[in-house]
């Protein structure tokens, strides 16, 4: 069976089949298939991705397809609530399955699972990650702080934590940094993306928060942007810049393709924060978009630092 989607991955976890003889070939289709996946739907990750080791960087694209596919479940799936819920329980026993080396008959599964077991990923941050969709899709408003950081830590902060065991980094120190990256990449998203998860039927900033500053679900409704909304918008931002700042600890404990990975993305989605605050925090006229000369320039800034540290980071394993 496979499902309508307007883009990404079309099938579903019910229609997967366990490969009992997998070709040996198939896994380099495998693998080309989620660089296809990565190349087109995430521009500014395949973009920093570009000095990982080949391996890493095909294993970050099986990564990516796998969240991207479970995150589709959220929105872009066109099936009943209950079915979406009975296909994410699916998908928890096969992550399971993953990670003892089963094969299944489906490209994605196929790279992803071969990654999940060539880096030891914890099957258990692929299940908080699909815990973080079915709060997504039961969701209409995040009540509290706490709440909204758990919905963080699950839809995001996992992310980046199985990116660290790509790189072989797994120190708690590390994972703790690494965590505090995905927090602030999504509230970044969260701020951004404000008009259209209202249109969505979502309301990702909390309750309390929009109470302390006299904000109503009607500001939503008409689209207003006034001096209380402003000022919401404005601690927001400033709470994501400093959890982005706790999370630049960690950075120097990557290998040097990793710390430009993450210090494109993490300055690329710091520029959408500067977009909002140059658009005047008219959150529900535009959308902030950084523009790709811009991306470019971060690239192009950071590649000096990246040579650095490949040097010395070369030095100290001769």
């Amino acid at each position: 069976m496979t499902i309508n989607y307007t883009t990404h991955h079309s099938t579903i976890p019910s229609a997967l089949e366990i490969d009992e003889n997998p070709d040996a070939g198939s896994l380099e289709v495998a693998y080309d298939y989620c660089m296809e996946m990565f190349k087109l739907h995430a521009k500014s990750f395949y973009f920093a991705s570009r000095y990982l080791e080949d391996d890493e960087r095909r294993s970050f694209a099986a990564l990516y397809a796998f969240c991207r596919l479970v995150d589709d479940f959220a929105d872009e799936v066109d099936l009943p609530k209950r079915q979406i819920e009975n296909e994410l329980d699916l998908l928890d026993s096969i992550v399971e399955k993953l990670s003892r080396g089963v094969v299944f008959d489906d490209p994605l599964f196929r790279a992803f699972g071969d990654t999940m077991t060539k880096y030891s990923i914890p099957p258990k941050y692929l299940q908080e990650l699909i815990d973080g969709v079915r709060m997504d899709i039961n969701l209409t408003e995040i009540e509290t702080l706490e709440e909204l950081e758990k919905y963080c830590y699950h839809v995001a902060s996992t992310v980046g934590i199985m990116m660290c065991h790509i790189w072989g980094v797994t120190n708690t120190e590390t994972l703790e940094r690494a965590a505090d990256l995905g927090h602030a990449l999504q509230l970044t998203n969260i701020l951004r993306d404000i008009a259209e998860d209202y249109e969505n039927g979502r309301i990702y900033i909390p309750r309390e928060t929009r109470e302390k500053f006299r904000v109503d679900i009607s500001d939503f409704e008409n689209k207003m942007v006034g001096p209380n909304f402003k000022w919401m918008i404005k601690s927001e931002i400033a709470r994501a810049r400093s959890i982005y700042a706790a999370a630049e600890v960690g950075i120097p404990d990557l290998p040097p393709g990793g710390q430009f990975t993450v210090k494109v993305a993490s300055r690329v989605y710091g520029e959408i924060m500067n977009e909002i605050e140059k658009m005047d925090f008219e959150v529900f006229s535009k959308r902030a978009v950084v523009p790709k000369w811009k991306k470019l320039w971060i690239a192009y800034g950071l590649r000096r630092e990246y040579k650095r540290e490949k040097k010395a980071y070369l030095e100290r394993q001769e």
